[in-house]
């Protein structure tokens, strides 16, 4: 009987030190994505030139961004270390919020509605909602289109804007940019309201189209993150990598690779 109290106690004592010793997964968030070494972020995948595939790969200034800040947060020369996970204007938040993604970068913009459902960093880029119209169009302003069809995307802040500048619109939305364009093009919407950074690659892509020259909004991308404590610490640390980035010029080089002279001409 001793003995197999003693042997008891053996057993329990080796497992009790295979407890203490083993590794547990932390519970604040970048901890737990230094634990793991690999960070999962939410991105587009149909809005160039901020995240789009093209011939089979991943490009845009948002991948870019979030390569920087897995190389700052991993040490990731390759950008191996990150999973992306495609998301769009309509699922962003909820992939956010439900653990399927650490961090959102997809031309997320702050507002007050989104601040209280989710966290910002710093912002990375300022955009401006605007119109994109085909050549020789009679719309030239929002108010313009009172009486006429205008395309949104669904989850954006672009029907909010219409809503208040031209009360009289249809509003037709859509789930995907592309989606908005076809419309355009087959002529079914006299213009799109969206942000002049995602304007700008369909305007690089395809002749007929014009941005016009004003913006209704400043849009100040960032990159989103749940809500709590234990995102605190990683917050803190994407908001030094932002202004790291800022101050050595690296944001401007990369909006210069993707964006070149945003305004001219339009």
């Amino acid at each position: 009987m001793k003995k197999v109290i003693f042997l008891l106690l053996i057993t329990f004592f080796t497992l009790s030190l295979t407890g203490c010793s083993g590794s547990k997964e932390p519970k604040d968030l970048l901890s737990k994505i230094k634990f793991k070494n690999k960070i999962v972020i939410g991105i587009k995948n149909d809005s160039k030139p901020f995240g789009y595939i093209e011939n089979g790969e991943l490009k845009g200034f948002d991948v870019d961004i979030a390569k920087s800040v897995s190389k700052m947060l991993l040490g990731d020369k390759t950008g191996e270390l990150i999973e992306f996970v495609y998301v769009t204007p309509e699922s962003r938040i909820i992939d956010l919020n439900s653990g399927k993604v650490d961090i959102i970068i997809a031309t997320m913009s702050i507002n007050t509605t989104r601040a209280h459902i989710v966290d910002f960093t710093s912002p990375y880029f300022v955009a401006g909602q605007a119109l994109m119209v085909p050549d020789g169009s009679r719309v030239n302003s929002i108010e313009s289109l009172n009486t006429r069809k205008a395309g949104v995307i669904l989850g954006t802040t672009g029907e909010k804007t219409i809503r208040q500048l031209a009360p009289n619109a249809t509003i037709i939305g859509k789930k995907s940019y592309n989606e908005a364009f076809e419309f355009l093009a087959q002529g079914k919407i006299d213009a799109i309201l969206a942000d002049d950074s995602i304007l700008y690659g369909y305007i690089i892509d395809n002749k007929g189209y014009k941005i016009l020259p004003a913006r209704y909004t400043k849009e100040y991308y960032s990159i989103a993150l749940r809500k709590g404590k234990e995102n605190e610490a990683l917050k803190e640390e994407l908001n030094k990598m932002i202004d790291f980035m800022q101050q050595s010029g690296r944001l401007n080089r990369i909006k210069e690779k993707w964006i070149p002279n945003l305004h001219k001409g339009a």
